[in-house]
């Protein structure tokens, strides 16, 4: 069985946490291992490979993390790079084109927890078997509540598959109103939509081909002319799609696309201790707490408060009186608001992309900014100069560039430098230092064991992240 991870998500009701660089699916929520990490891991040890299928600009996060979990090697997966989102349909129609057609695919959001892997994994063994007989299966979750947040699956329950949790489905539900979820709940038969599906590969195929001809046929132009390759620098197996092939596949979902019309459709009815994170609500709810119900944060002092949601990035938060709130302080942003109202961080995302310039910004990069050879965090700026901190991974290095408006000071606060300056290259060790002239052609390399981690100081008129020219870049990028 192959697993396929979607993993293009970009959480934006979990900002300031969430990022479009660094979507929530990455980032560390409950633990230290991030929920990506957590589906790998979940799913390693059920299937004998994985499919990544993930925005271009995400790949080296995610193959760094694939990289660290256990047992991971680039033999063992693939990635597929969208160079835009096309909904979950063309997603696993791509995953399914690049697998032998009688493989049985496990397809799974990157961004769910899952706290029963015993019962996760007796369920996929149930799924598997009615996905051999040609069915196209999809997990219901037993619902806990009302939730108006979820669509919902009908399940079929006069149509028993061959046990206790396998049922044909009668219908998909949208989202519905608070009345609408509590007469579902209360009729026993209707089940959280969790986004999950196994089949054969060649059965979707087959099942989209009929049911939406125009997506399948422009699913396989793009994967026939994506670019396939091993990337020398993460050592995955990639496949590309062109943009203007893949933006010319129809955007949909599969349970629209395929689940929806299909009459070869089955429910694995489950209960596995599933959330899909998707605000700060349901974060409270998996995030341990303390006597008075705030969740446990090691920076949190607070007096008469209860009830409340805290994370901070370091700083100390005083809590005074407050009951039922959350708190997220982030490197450079502060989210404020009351428990029960999670869903509309949203729409503070989307004032934040109107305004333009530097909040723009916000919803776009974290303090501390990855890059494919580590990281850089702004730690200060004003008139004519800025000030980084600089993490470079071992065995990575930045490309070969050079800068028309500013000069740059490097100064090594741990580990070993190669710096190339024109035609001249040296080692630069702790405590020394380097300077690079405005137009110098420069490069900061990582050739040891350990992190390596500088301060540079920017000096100049104009001190843009788009005042890079690049000569040479191992990562592919202009």
């Amino acid at each position: 069985m192959t697993g396929v991870i979607l993993c293009g998500g970009s959480g934006t009701r979990l900002w300031p946490l969430s990022r479009d660089a660094y979507p929530k699916q990455f980032v560390d929520l409950l633990d230290g291992e991030s929920l990506f990490e957590k589906t790998v891991n979940r799913n390693r040890v059920l299937c004998e490979s994985l499919v990544v299928v993930t925005n271009k600009r995400h790949v080296f996060i995610a193959a760094d993390q694939l990289s660290g979990s256990q047992g991971i090697k680039p033999s063992d997966a693939m990635f597929i790079l969208e160079p835009v989102g096309r909904n979950t349909a063309p997603a696993i129609a791509l995953a399914c084109m690049a697998v032998d057609q009688d493989e049985t695919v496990l397809v799974v959001p990157s961004d769910h927890l899952i706290a029963d892997a015993d019962a996760y994994a007796a369920r996929c063994a149930e799924a598997q078997k009615l996905a051999d007989k040609g069915y196209l299966v999809t997990f219901g979750i037993k619902p806990e509540y009302p939730e108006t947040g979820y669509g919902y699956i009908e399940a079929d329950l006069s149509k028993n598959l061959g046990s206790e949790n396998a049922f044909g489905v009668a219908s998909f539900r949208e989202k519905p109103d608070v009345e609408t979820a509590k007469k579902f709940v209360a009729a026993g038969s209707f089940l959280w939509n969790s986004g999950m599906f196994m089949f054969k590969a060649g059965q979707f195929l087959n099942e989209l081909k009929q049911l939406e001809p125009a997506m399948y046929e422009a699913c396989v132009a793009a994967w026939e002319k994506a670019a396939k390759r091993k990337d020398d620098s993460l050592g995955y197996e990639m496949a590309e799609p062109r943009l203007e092939d893949m933006a010319s596949i129809p955007a949909n979902s599969i349970d629209y696309a395929v689940m929806e019309k299909s009459r070869q459709v089955a429910c694995v009815r489950s209960s596995l201790g599933w959330n899909d994170l998707g605000s700060f609500d349901s974060l409270y709810g998996v995030r341990p707490k303390d006597a008075s119900g705030n969740t446990l944060d090691d920076n949190l002092v607070q007096h008469g408060s209860k009830g409340s949601l805290i994370q901070s990035s370091g700083r100390v938060v005083a809590l005074v009186g407050m009951e039922d709130c959350i708190v997220i302080d982030s490197e450079d942003s502060l989210l404020v608001a009351k428990r029960g109202e999670a869903q509309n961080v949203k729409k503070i995302v989307d004032a934040l992309k109107a305004s333009g310039g530097k909040r723009a910004g916000l919803t776009e990069y974290h303090g501390t900014v990855h890059r494919p050879w580590g990281s850089y965090t702004l730690l200060d700026e004003g008139d004519n100069f800025k000030i980084k901190r600089i993490v470079v991974k071992p065995g990575r290095k930045l490309s070969l560039q050079k800068h028309l408006h500013r000069s740059e000071h490097w100064v090594v606060v741990s580990g070993t430098a190669t710096v190339t300056v024109d035609s001249e290259q040296r080692i630069v060790r702790t405590n020394e230092s380097v300077y690079i002239p405005i137009a110098g052609v420069h490069r900061l390399e990582n050739e040891g064991k350990v992190d390596l981690a500088i301060i540079e100081t920017q000096v100049g008129q104009y001190l843009g992240e788009d005042d890079i020219i690049r000569l040479d870049d191992v990562y592919g990028r202009a």
